[in-house]
């Protein structure tokens, strides 16, 4: 089992309405919903522990209080499970930023808490460390621009930009999907501020256009996207029928993946 060597604070972004499952999240937030009997949070808090994590930030906006009452009801294990509750939706750079306090000024790990993915987080943080970046960003290569947009790299993991969903990107160019886990400096969150604003606009883009050094690390394991009801629902049928085991989601790896 890996262990990440400096990076002990993980944030989980989970404020969102998750309006795309439909009546699944009117009573829950998106990051409590069910996959064997173990939450989406759990799946990922468990992960996090056995890395090394010691602290989990998770945002929470959208039934809060559902969210407030189970994390309190549960034994983490030696993680500190902090909430950031936001009254006013903040999107994905303004959650960070308003979450701020919790971080005691670390580089920190941050996850979408809508997908299952088996990334090497040792390894994930130590080639982000040997390159030096302002932050770093998870992708698995891809150029499926149909579904969704794609992050666009050199062939050394620098960062070049993104192409919207629908853009075909051109012939040779390197691409992929950002798996919704990145690692971010103090430096890379001080471009963010506590209102709603995406970290790709508020972040990435800004950091690109001042010439910042943004690390790319080419993810060749499995990824889940559960961002939607239609997704969920598949993913738990094939849980239920044996097609996807759920363990690789719930134990670090330390092989070297990217």
């Amino acid at each position: 089992m890996g262990q990440l060597k400096h990076i002990q604070t993980a944030m989980i972004l989970a404020a969102g309405f998750g309006s795309r499952m439909g009546d699944l999240t009117a009573h829950r937030p998106k990051v409590l919903l069910p996959l064997n009997g173990i939450t989406l949070l759990e799946v990922l808090v468990h992960r996090f522990r056995k890395a090394g994590i010691r602290r989990v930030v998770v945002n929470a906006h959208h039934q809060r209080h559902v969210l407030r009452r189970f994390v309190h009801q549960r034994d983490w294990q030696g993680v500190e499970l902090l909430l950031s509750e936001e009254e006013t939706l903040l999107g994905t750079g303004g959650g960070i930023a308003y979450a701020e306090p919790h971080f005691q000024g670390q580089t920190i790990l941050v996850a979408n808490g809508d997908v299952l993915c088996d990334l090497s987080l040792p390894a994930f943080e130590a080639a982000f460390l040997a390159s030096g970046a302002l932050a770093a960003m998870a992708v698995v290569p891809s150029r499926d621009s149909k579904l969704y947009s794609l992050v666009h790299y050199t062939a050394e993991g620098e960062l070049l930009g993104f192409f919207p969903r629908g853009n075909t990107p051109p012939p040779g160019a390197r691409t992929g999907i950002f798996t919704g886990f990145h690692l971010l400096t103090p430096a890379a969150r001080a471009y963010l501020t506590p209102r709603p604003e995406s970290i790709i606009q508020a972040f990435y883009r800004r950091a690109l256009q001042e010439r910042q050094s943004i690390f790319i690390f080419q993810h060749s394991g499995r990824w889940v996207d559960l961002g939607t009801r239609e997704l969920y629902l598949a993913v738990r049928r094939q849980i239920r029928n044996g097609d996807l085991d759920l363990n690789p989601f719930l134990e670090p790896v330390s092989e070297t993946n990217g």
